[in-house]
């Protein structure tokens, strides 16, 4: 069995210039030519800022690799990405409220990207363009070796991953779940991590594959796009008075049975099950970028008890509240 390497962290502060970050970061750790060697990833290379702070945490068990990146005093961020293994970027702190993005040269649309979104770039396509927002941000990269993930999916789909296209900024709570377990096995590696990684690694692939449609049968009878987004955005402004079936069918013009019925065929999971999604969603934005106690998110977020809320996120992230708030900050 492959064991988990050691885990490195590396402190820098207050950098008089980005060209010589390097020897900051080597001069902090006191171990520049081991570095060097070992850290194949550089977050002043990558995603290049001016800070006041930096700090990195990472560790590779042969097939994955995963980078844990906090800042502070961050101003304009210019990211360049480009891999010959599949990444993953998951924010986990700071808001990116303005920018621009290309992909492969092509420019996309920006959205804002708020703590907890997530980048796909595929093996060999590109990721360029800049962003400002918080002064303190961090985030997670995960990078897969090509060969493990054809090897593995090569097993259950005949598909290749290399076809998934790349995505910017979107939402997804199992690839926030499998990113977050990589997070816990990061800081806290042992034996048994290289096994509990690669498993993750399979699960953010399998659920890019189900996202795109890959090997599925096309929804039919479903809500049309427009009604769809129109029950989606009643949900998400709703906060914690959840609203009832009722309310949704009424606003979309049919009765309850119906509407259950065509949103499961849309999204894949009932009504119910959707709004608990969202709901543990924004309990994990709130973890990670509030000071609030978890019993105050709780009720914040419309669960009964504390109680519920542990069992109910535990469930969901594979850690309770405060091991996944503790996860996200370095």
């Amino acid at each position: 069995m492959f064991l988990p390497t050691q885990s490195y962290l590396t402190v820098v502060r207050q950098p008089k210039a980005l060209h010589n970050a390097k020897e900051q970061v080597a001069r902090s750790a006191g171990r520049s030519r081991y570095l060097t060697e070992t850290c194949c990833f550089d977050p002043n290379r990558i995603r290049r800022a001016r800070h006041k702070t930096l700090v990195h945490q990472h560790e590779s068990w042969g097939n994955v690799r995963a980078d844990l990146v906090k800042r502070t005093g961050v101003q304009r961020q210019e990211t360049r990405i480009s891999h010959s293994k599949h990444t993953f970027l998951m924010n986990l702190k700071g808001e990116a409220r303005l920018g621009e993005d290309f992909i492969d040269g092509r420019r996309i649309s920006f959205a804002a990207r708020r703590p907890g979104s997530i980048v796909y770039i595929p093996a060999h396509s590109e990721w360029t363009g800049w962003d400002e927002g918080d002064a303190t941000a961090s985030y997670l990269l995960v990078s897969i070796k090509r060969e493990f993930a054809d090897r593995t999916l090569g097993e259950i789909a005949s598909y290749s991953v290399a076809e998934l296209p790349p995505s910017i900024g979107f939402r997804d709570s199992s690839l926030e779940m499998a990113l977050q377990k990589i997070a816990i096995e990061l800081k806290y590696p042992d034996p048994l991590s290289a096994m509990m990684v690669e498993s993750q690694a399979t699960q953010l692939f399998v659920r890019l594959m189900r996202l795109n449609g890959i090997n599925q049968e096309p929804a039919k009878g479903g809500l049309s796009s427009f009604d769809l987004k129109r029950a989606v955005h009643m949900i998400e402004s709703s906060g914690d008075q959840r609203p009832s079936l009722a309310d949704l069918a009424r606003e979309i013009g049919v009765s309850r049975f119906h509407f259950c019925r065509a949103f499961k065929q849309s999204t894949g999971m009932t009504p119910h099950a959707f709004m608990a999604q969202r709901r543990l969603e924004r309990s994990a934005d709130m973890l990670r970028s509030s000071e609030l106690s978890a019993t105050e998110i709780a009720l914040e977020c419309g669960f009964g008890s504390s109680s519920h809320f542990t069992i109910a996120f535990k469930r969901a992230f594979g850690a309770s509240p405060t091991e996944y708030r503790r996860s996200c900050r370095i």
